[in-house]
């Protein structure tokens, strides 16, 4: 089911960014992020506002309709996704996006009232850019987090390579939080691996790293934008340890999953899964001499709750 709302004027146009956010069972936050985006200093003709909704159980249909009620300025629509998966709900976005430019946001951020107006100008700054990524700082709704060692704050979402436009080293990517992607990239290399990515409560990862690896091959030019920066939201449930144990794992299990098929690559991998660990030995030790023994304990949990997804991956 495709839902249009807002102003026809608007959407008639052809608009020069999509902001696209994949969203499951994340209402409230959501309506939190559409509030930001309705109060864009950006032309509103300039861009769309695109939700995809990937089968959410709680009241994200109707957070939706109320946002669409409130902006009729504004070029909004939302779809229904059915086929789970974070990746089936970003190839959705990709497809049903009125521009070429795509900018992937989550549905749990902040932005900042010049954010599209910064992206649109990076876009005319940079017409040959195919694929960018800006900076993510990290909101915690809770204040009781002195305990995360800041070697993990990438996990919750931080990413940060400094205050410079520069392009991506070879160990780096632009991450789902903030990232734009022109959809030419998607036709001629092809969309986001559905084996990985969040499912529902299954929290796998990895699809941007095997995305950005697989186009990079190809010569494709990853851009840092600096500027295009926001705060990704975390709220208190997900600093649980049960949520943290799954979220770890998970990452073991993507990892896993992108080595079917290559029994060298997979025990290269393990091998430095295994180096990692013995690092975090180090790290934790660290910790412990400064007294923060929670912090050193999270790290230690960290790689062995990674390690053991990435056994139990699949064959």
């Amino acid at each position: 089911m495709i839902i249009f709302a807002g102003s026809y004027k608007h959407m008639n146009k052809i608009s020069l960014i999509t902001i696209a956010i994949c969203t499951y069972n994340r209402a409230e936050y959501l309506r939190d992020t559409l509030v930001d985006l309705q109060v864009q200093s950006a032309d509103p003709g300039e861009f769309e506002i695109l939700v995809i909704n990937n089968n959410s159980t709680d009241h994200t249909e109707e957070v939706c309709s109320d946002f669409s009620k409130r902006s009729s300025g504004l070029s909004f629509r939302w779809v229904r996704e059915t086929r789970q998966g974070l990746s089936f709900a970003r190839n959705r976005a990709v497809r049903e996006a009125a521009s070429d430019a795509v900018l992937f946001i989550d549905d749990d951020v902040h932005l900042p009232e010049m954010f599209i107006e910064t992206a649109l100008n990076y876009l005319r700054r940079y017409p040959e850019a195919k694929c960018a990524g800006g900076r993510i700082f990290v909101s915690f709704d809770s204040d009781e987090t002195g305990w995360i060692p800041k070697e993990l704050m990438p996990m919750f979402g931080l990413h940060d390579l400094g205050d410079q436009d520069r392009i991506y080293p070879p160990t780096n990517f632009p991450r789902g939080g903030n990232m734009l992607i022109k959809k030419s990239v998607f036709e001629a290399y092809g969309e986001f691996h559905t084996g990985l990515g969040r499912m529902g409560p299954d929290l796998l990862g990895s699809e941007e790293k095997e995305f950005f690896e697989r186009i990079r091959k190809e010569g494709v030019v990853l851009h840092y934008w600096s500027d295009m920066a926001l705060w990704h939201r975390i709220g208190s449930d997900r600093l649980k340890e049960s949520y943290l144990k799954n979220q770890s794992k998970g990452i073991g299990r993507s990892e896993r999953i992108k080595t079917i098929g290559s029994p060298g690559r997979r025990a290269i991998k393990l091998a430095g899964e295994l180096v990692k660990l013995a690092g975090s030995v180090v790290l934790a030790a660290g910790y412990l001499t400064r007294g923060k023994a929670r912090a050193a304990g999270f790290l230690l949990k960290f790689r062995i709750w990674v390690l053991k997804g990435f056994m139990a991956g699949q064959q």
